[in-house]
């Protein structure tokens, strides 16, 4: 079955959050989605291990392009090793970090998503081959089109240029004359 052209490029997203994460905290050895959770023994640390977790349907963000539009959220796990200095503090100061940084981010390079919100973070204490380390998770979420935009390629329709008005019973072919300009 084939899926349908998705405009919001996922890969595309996911590849933008982890260069922009990398370039605010360069100190990070550890930026990637989706990360196997068999490969924990060897994780170089400190670490921000992302997920994008959940579309909830956006009725209300509805683009009128024939997308759906839907409120993506996604996690960031902070991951630091019990042998950095201070390391409960450091954990909730990248925390805090993240979450001013995710803030200022309006749109990311790819121009494909909307305007974040950060819903929060704390401490991560629900994964056991983390016991390990010292892990805070942020949240946030952000609205994303999916689908193909019908107005957009060759196969879309035809974008107005001029929008006009009228009122019944003056409309219709005829009555051109008695539209306004909006």
């Amino acid at each position: 079955m084939a899926h349908p052209i998705i405009e919001t490029d996922i890969p595309g997203l996911y590849a933008a959050i982890v260069a922009a994460i990398s370039a605010q905290f360069p100190e990070l050895q550890t930026v990637e989605f989706d990360r196997d959770d068999s490969d924990r023994t060897s994780l170089p640390v400190p670490a921000c291990l992302l997920e994008l977790t959940e579309f909830e349907a956006a009725p209300e963000l509805d683009p009128g392009t024939d997308q759906l539009a839907v409120m993506a959220r996604f996690e960031a796990e902070l991951v630091l090793g019990f042998r950095t200095p201070a390391v409960k503090r450091s954990a909730r100061v990248l925390a805090a970090a993240l979450c001013a940084f995710m803030h200022k981010q309006r749109h990311w390079p790819n121009g494909k998503a909307g305007a974040i919100e950060v819903l929060g973070a704390w401490p991560s204490q629900f994964k056991p081959d983390l016991d390990q380390y010292e892990v805070w998770r942020v949240e946030w979420r952000q609205p994303l089109n999916l689908g193909a935009d019908i107005w957009a390629g060759e196969a879309g329709g035809v974008v107005p240029q001029t929008i006009l008005f009228g009122y019944t019973p003056d409309i219709g072919i005829g009555h051109e004359q008695d539209y306004t300009p909006v």
